[in-house]
């Protein structure tokens, strides 16, 4: 009996062994494939420290100015100069021109011309006439035309995607690339959009803006932060007056495609409005595009995870400048 029960035990620990080592094949066989795309974040995942506070940082020197156009209206920009190629911001529905105090000198000091404006009714920027709006890729080109600036990189965050999509299909030559950022352009795609309406409930619309906008480990870990951006947000509302805009054209994934820009999109890990599965059903529409996921960033993944953010993004710009 006893050696029955010895040999009923040795078979269940040769079945036990078996299993440990079919699950220890199939998790690295996981971690293997995931290797490379985890490499930039493995450290910071692993680590029970929180990665420190980065106050905003010094400016450097910028030239500002207030563009006038039809109607009353204008656009408040600053711009680093430089002899290096440009990149233009194109800011969040709850932002301004105020937006990049962290993208500002580290776009500068890496050698690139670095402008940012305020659409109508932003921070700066007089709405003008209700019957007299203009469009977004109008808006920008007499903005660069003002400056001088033949070809540039352009960056969109947010709403700010909507200015970008209009610039691209309709004034393609005079683009180097377009960055994404938690954003799906200013087109209605509806296998895309009606999920949005799906995921967002009603009376998310009705909630603090922080709490849409900012991850909330961000949130927890750097109140500081968050102090920043409320004070960044308020100011980027101007006077209150905004009549709205629309684009100068129609925008349709095709035209996208055809306008044949490099593209790169960049998604927060915890952004409740474009979560990193909605960004890359919008990457696989534009072929050779590239893609970053920013872990437990939100909404406003320059501001929460600024190095990791301006890295990616001056990579991507060297790249195709």
């Amino acid at each position: 009996m006893e050696k029955q029960v010895e040999k009923i035990s040795d078979s269940r620990r040769d079945m036990l062994k078996k299993a440990t080592a079919m699950a220890t094949i199939v998790a690295t066989s996981g971690i293997t494939g995931n290797v490379q795309a985890q490499a930039q974040n493995a450290v910071a995942n692993s680590s029970k420290v929180e990665p420190k506070y980065l106050p905003t940082p010094k400016q450097v020197p910028a030239t500002e100015g207030v563009l006038p156009l039809s109607g009353g209206a204008g656009l408040y920009y600053w711009d680093t100069g430089g002899e290096g190629p440009a990149i233009v911001l194109s800011h969040p529905g709850r932002g301004s021109a105020l937006t990049w105090p962290y993208q500002q000198p580290a776009f500068a000091k890496a050698g690139f011309r670095t402008i940012a404006y305020s659409r109508r009714g932003y921070f700066g920027s007089p709405a003008g006439s209700k019957n007299d709006t203009g469009n977004y890729a109008d808006d920008l080109n007499a903005l660069v035309e003002h400056l001088g600036v033949d070809k540039f990189h352009i960056l969109g965050l947010a709403a700010g995607g909507f200015a970008v999509s209009d610039y691209v299909v309709s004034y393609p030559e005079k683009l180097l690339s377009m960055t994404i950022v938690c954003s799906l352009f200013g087109l209605w795609d509806k296998n895309i959009d009606e999920r949005l309406d799906f995921i967002l409930p009603k009376p998310f619309g009705d909630l603090p803006p922080e709490f849409k906008e900012l991850g909330p480990s961000y949130r927890w870990a750097h109140p500081e932060g968050v102090k920043d951006w409320i004070e960044m947000e308020k100011k980027s509302k101007g006077d209150g007056v905004r009549h709205g805009q629309k684009a100068k054209s129609s925008i349709t994934w095709d035209k996208i495609r055809a306008a044949n820009v490099p593209t790169f999109f960049i998604a927060g890990g915890a952004d409740l409005y474009q979560p990193p599965s909605m960004m890359r059903a919008a990457a696989r529409e534009i072929p050779h595009s590239e893609t970053l996921v920013v872990p437990e960033a939100g909404h406003a993944v320059q501001w929460e995870q600024p190095e990791t953010f301006n890295r990616s993004v001056l990579e991507f710009f060297r790249k195709h400048s």
